[in-house]
């Protein structure tokens, strides 16, 4: 009998210890992501370790309130519920342009789904994405947007003791696009030091604007998954995320011109209300051409190359379909794992993870909406919808270059040496608070 309760003692002990192990397998993850800044760093001797801690320490604290306090937890479902009706809100003008054709129309007057049903992503990305960015232009006409802005910006810098221009920028990213957040900080681009533009391209990078986390939360709430609170979620974390990166691949040794100081320039570039609609408008359709021409682009492309593998493999002998799916499965399989997801999402998980970083992150979450590629446990949506929720991509490193090039033409050179440096910064800072996040739940 002795010996059974020992053996009975024993066996709880271990499953106890492996569901520790199993719950805070993300802190491998941590390490791993800490230790790759580290390996990547032009100045360890330098790195500061209070920015760092600071840093993580925040996306903690904004994880727990988010995941972990009911009244945040419900505000922040509520907020994802409101996504959900901004795309009911573009439908009405959608419905105008596109009546009869792509949007069905009902004898009573309402409005039916898109023609055939359900979600088309042109009809969709189209007229919410222009909404949201309206909506922007709007409030940032009232000076809403700046000193909201100004105000999270002014809470980082005393927190983690940052410049005003790069706690500025990051800010931003989580609200407007990865070129427009840099135009808040237009004055002082030409004297910003090289640790100061890379943190401010990482943040971008691993942050994601304001009409396309819309045009997500709305993929999802089509596919019946409220991701709405993890977008948001990490949107919040990616700001502090991106600077703990950045600073430990790049630390700051130079003297910053805005170093403890916060201050935005309040005034509109809009005439009038009227023409911050219009202009935010315009802004919107380009946006929104730009997606759909690149997702066109991207998704032939890889259908190209996914043929010409799978020929190859065939060719060769291989006994299933090679493909880019499958590549990424196993190259991104160790991350994927680090950062805590259950084993049986592992190797889809890390799928969506090499097509973000490689192709974008509109490929990946519509394969993950749309079921192409399944993820079964809360814990590994949560993880990989959080560490696929930014602009980190080859191809917004070219944007980057190019959009704050023409706001600072002769830092062109700094940014074309520090862009692969700020995809790699702003996609550990993404898996960084999805790591967290995973712990947290």
């Amino acid at each position: 009998m002795l010996k059974w309760l020992i053996f009975v003692a024993l066996l709880h002990t271990f499953y106890d210890l492996f569901a520790f192990m199993g719950r805070f397998q993300g802190l491998i993850g941590i390490a791993l992501i800490l230790g790759i800044a580290f390996l990547f760093s032009n100045n360890r001797s330098k790195i500061n370790y209070r920015l760092v801690i600071s840093g993580i320490t925040l996306q903690v604290a904004i994880g727990l309130l988010v995941f972990k306090v009911p009244p945040v937890t419900w505000f922040f479902k509520q907020v994802g519920e409101g996504m959900g009706k901004l795309e009911a809100f573009a439908r009405q003008g959608a419905a105008f342009v596109y009546g009869g054709i792509g949007v069905a129309q009902i004898p009573d007057g309402h409005l039916a789904n898109y023609a055939g049903g359900g979600f088309v992503f042109a009809f969709n990305v189209t007229a919410t994405i222009i909404l949201v960015c309206v909506l922007v232009a709007v409030l940032y006409h009232f000076g809403i947007m700046q000193r909201v802005v100004a105000v999270i910006a002014r809470a980082m810098n005393i927190v983690m003791r940052v410049s005003g221009a790069e706690a500025l920028s990051n800010v931003a990213s989580a609200f407007v696009g990865q070129v427009e957040a840099q135009v808040m900080i237009r004055p002082y681009l030409n004297s910003m030091t090289k640790s100061e533009i890379l943190a401010s391209m990482s943040g971008s990078l691993a942050c994601i604007a304001g009409g396309i986390l819309v045009v997500y939360a709305n993929m999802g709430i089509q596919a019946g998954m409220n991701i709405a609170p993890f977008l948001i979620t990490a949107s919040l974390m990616a700001a502090p995320g991106a600077l703990v990166i950045s600073k430990i691949v790049f630390p700051e040794t130079e003297e910053s011109v805005t170093m403890g100081r916060v201050k935005m320039e309040v005034k509109s570039n809009y005439t009038n209300v009227i023409d911050a609609i219009s202009h935010g408008a315009g802004d919107g359709f380009k946006i929104a051409m730009n997606v759909i021409a690149m997702l066109i682009g991207f998704i032939a492309l890889i259908a190209l190359l996914d043929w010409c593998l799978i020929n190859l493999g065939h060719l060769v002998g291989l006994s299933f379909d090679l493909s880019l799916d499958w590549i990424f499965g196993k190259l991104f399989t160790p991350m994927a794992w680090a950062m805590g997801v259950p084993s049986e999402d592992v190797n889809n998980v890390a799928t969506l993870l090499g097509q973000k970083l490689t192709i974008n992150e509109f490929v990946a979450f519509k394969n993950m909406t749309d079921h192409k590629i399944k993820i079964e446990s809360v814990k590994a949506i949560t993880i990989v919808t959080i560490a696929i929720a930014g602009f980190a991509n080859f191809s917004s490193v070219g944007m980057q270059i190019g959009g704050i090039g023409e706001l600072a033409p002769g830092r062109r050179t700094d940014l074309a040496k520090l862009g692969l440096k700020a995809l790699l910064c702003g996609t550990l800072a993404s898996y960084l608070s999805a790591t967290i996040a995973g712990i947290l739940l």
